[in-house]
């Protein structure tokens, strides 16, 4: 075998392990470049290797190169104690604690509730002063200043309901939801009071509880007769809407849905004008005062 050939294989088994020994003992651009100083040197490696190869490594050498160069060091950011998160999970159960009650509340109440660890007893004033300013609370300042839940719709007791409804500009309903959201005990007022007649309630079809409400004047319910309410309840209407219209037809009836023919009025045409023209071309009208006009003047036979 001639050194030719043997020092083919021996540079093709260095270039086959180029990346692990790259990889392993973390050579930097200039390391492994040295390795390969070009078809001058004596290094057999480089005398082999073609310069597209050459580009190869050199540029992976480049990418090794950038994951050892030191990042520029984190700015100074102070240490999050959680002090701020804290105070705000606090807020949201004293949240939840005022709407569980249906009457204003004095901080220390809540403050007692939370059961505040001593370490967080610093946050006091900030606590108070984020329940002040929630949007879903109302504050009454004085000697004895409390905390009251503000609900989607100002209504705690049957009485209140009513008069809400009865104030509305519309005879729009009310979401039991939004009711619920301030009044723990609505499904329970909502139901004494449909019971007199003092609402209309619709329920929902799942768990028949109480959906929507509206106001309701009991003066103006009437009394069917049971026989009235059987003949019509046993009246079947055609489940077609056809069906139903040519019985509505046969009765005299005019439907709603009965089909409107469309008559096309034909658009009438419009007789122009004739504007009267004066045959021939006139001239010297800036002389109208002046010429006299002999036109009319007819010559003697």
């Amino acid at each position: 075998m001639s050194s030719h050939e043997c020092s083919s294989k021996v540079t093709w088994r260095v270039i086959t392990q180029l990346p692990s020994i790259v990889a392993q003992f973390h050579l930097t651009r200039q390391e492994l470049l040295s390795l390969l100083p070009g078809r001058s040197g004596h290094n057999l490696v480089a005398g082999f290797l073609s310069s597209s190869v050459l580009r190869k490594f050199s540029t992976m050498a480049a990418l090794l190169d950038d994951r050892k160069r030191k990042r520029p060091e984190e700015p100074m950011i102070p240490i999050d104690t959680g002090s701020g998160r804290e105070i705000l999970t606090q807020v949201v159960y004293a949240i939840e604690y005022l709407r569980s009650k249906e009457r204003a509340v004095p901080f220390d109440d809540i403050w007692n509730y939370l059961s505040m660890p001593p370490e967080l007893s610093k946050h006091r004033s900030a606590l108070r002063k984020a329940l002040i300013d929630h949007p879903k609370t109302e504050y009454t300042s004085g000697p004895q200043a409390t905390f009251r839940f503000r609900p989607i719709h100002n209504v705690r007791t049957g009485d209140e309901l009513i008069a809400y409804l009865q104030h509305q500009k519309t005879a729009q309903g009310i979401s039991v939801k939004e009711l619920k959201d301030g009044w723990p005990a609505a499904i329970t007022e909502i139901e004494a009071l449909e019971r007199k007649g003092q609402l209309l309630v619709t329920r929902n079809k799942k768990d028949n509880t109480p959906k929507m409400v509206w106001s309701n004047d009991p003066s103006l319910t009437i009394h069917v007769e049971d026989d009235f309410q059987t003949y019509w309840s046993k009246t079947k209407l055609p489940s077609n809407p056809s069906d139903m219209r040519l019985e509505l037809e046969k009765a005299g009836l005019t439907p709603t849905s009965q089909v409107k023919e469309i008559v096309k009025v034909m658009p009438q045409r419009k007789e122009k004008r004739r504007v009267n023209r004066k045959a021939g071309r006139s001239t010297n009208t800036h002389m109208m005062g002046i010429l006299k006009d002999y036109a009319t003047m007819r010559r003697k036979a």
